[in-house]
């Protein structure tokens, strides 16, 4: 007896996964991760807060995010991506309609950092990269690009229609439009969203096994030939979360990925305002915000591809380099033409490395434990998540100026390119999918 796989001739559901995955992304990345931004700058202008105070808010999200993290991605492996969706779908537009409301401090750290913080945690990010994760192996790297490829365009659009509508209509009635949205648009699409293709009668990627008999009838004999079981043909390994935590792996993955964290969210959070600063309208300096997140769409479709094909240490490096390259260009630019160069370079670079820094953990500890993995790995880099936002508000509320944090940045990133080669792939546990 022998054993082939080969490919289904309709539309793999795996791919309709990471339709309403992207989908759900971006809404989601379009109101909270890119569009804070925006909002951020609004409230600096009707309440005077400090920076630094008013970036704690946007921290504290990732540090709630980072504490749940680990429950969170539990209940994805337990109960299936689609239920955790939708809990968090409910849960965010709730959040942005009471922030509309918003006339504290307190009440800015509890309804983002918190309320909010943990619905997108819990239904937008992790269930919905869960899922895709789950329904691929040898093609992870291309559905993750095209998954985020969600995020950049909810980034790219979405972003500077949040800035006009802040422009004509305030920020309070914008977010209430957003947590409308969030019921409207997103709730439908978790519906869509299913846990493993095994569960279902598919293989991960639309593969199907064929099962060639050459002497044994075995169905009728109840011998047992030895064959290529699923589990060797997809070379798949599965850890547990403690077996993982025991792996040196894990560690330096984490330590890469903290590298580049700190940076991520800072310039994100930051971007709007240090343009302003520099002379640029606020309208163009959203507008930029979005283009750079509309150039990293290229990044993750073409970095999630070269991750399928060559070593993704070297593919993650490289994604690594271009943001440090880009921040360097940020801290000199004087001029709209400057800061797109920025905006190419380091817009690359930063959706390069999504889906491959995902899709390692993936081919380095498999899908057994996925999300809880994933949710151990936010616990722990919560802390240079939390502290780099805050950390750039401080530096320029003490010297007027962003540039000293950005170079920090810059150095992190080169630090964390030359950590990544010394990833090593932790010793296989081969278990079969079925």
């Amino acid at each position: 007896m022998g054993s082939s796989v080969k490919k289904r001739g309709r539309l793999f559901y795996g791919w309709w996964v990471v339709i309403a995955a992207a989908s759900i992304q971006f809404y989601g990345s379009g109101i909270w991760f890119y569009g804070f931004s925006v909002i951020f700058n609004a409230i600096l202008g009707e309440f005077g807060w400090t920076r630094a105070v008013t970036a704690g808010a946007f921290s504290l999200s990732r540090l709630e995010g980072g504490l749940e993290g680990p429950i969170v991605g539990w209940c994805i492996d337990k109960f299936g991506p689609r239920k955790m969706a939708l809990f968090g779908a409910v849960v965010v537009g709730f959040g942005y309609l009471l922030l509309s409301g918003m006339n504290a401090l307190w009440q800015l750290y509890v309804l983002f950092g918190v309320v909010i913080a943990l619905g997108y945690s819990a239904g937008f990010s992790r269930a919905a990269t869960a899922a895709v994760a789950n329904w691929f192996i040898r093609k992870r790297g291309r559905a993750l690009g095209f998954y985020t490829l969600g995020a950049g365009l909810g980034g790219a659009t979405i972003v500077p229609l949040i800035g006009w509508l802040i422009s004509q209509y305030g920020w309070r009635t914008t977010v209430v439009i957003a947590g409308i949205g969030v019921w409207v648009i997103v709730i439908p699409l978790t519906l869509v969203l299913r846990h493993k293709p095994e569960q279902y009668g598919y293989l991960p990627d639309g593969d199907v096994l064929v099962v060639k008999q050459t002497q044994i009838d075995i169905e009728s004999s109840g011998v047992s030939v030895p064959g290529k079981n699923i589990g060797d043909y997809s070379g798949e390994v599965n850890f547990t979360w403690r077996e993982a935590l025991h792996t040196s792996t894990f560690w330096i993955l984490l330590l890469a990925g903290s590298a580049r964290s700190i940076g991520m969210t800072s310039v994100v959070l930051h971007e709007v305002a240090y343009l302003t600063d520099i002379g640029i309208s606020e309208v163009a300096a959203a507008a930029a915000l979005g283009s750079m997140v509309a150039f990293s769409i290229p990044g993750r479709i073409i970095f999630g591809w070269l991750g399928d094909r060559f070593d993704k240490r070297y593919v993650l490096m490289v994604s690594y380099v271009l943001q440090a390259i880009g921040i360097f260009v940020l801290t000199n630019v004087a001029t709209i033409g400057q800061v797109y160069i920025f905006l190419a370079i380091y817009g690359i670079g930063y959706g390069g490395g999504i889906p491959v820094y995902v899709a390692m953990r993936g081919e380095y500890f498999g899908r057994k434990a996925f999300a809880t993995i994933a949710g151990i790995f936010q616990t722990f880099l919560v802390i240079p998540t939390v502290v780099g936002p805050i950390f750039a508000g401080y530096i320029y509320d003490v010297t007027g100026s962003y540039n000293q944090a950005f170079l920090l940045f810059m150095l992190l990133y080169l630090v964390g390119a030359g950590i990544i080669p010394f990833i090593k792939r932790p010793k296989p546990r081969r278990t079969p999918l079925v």
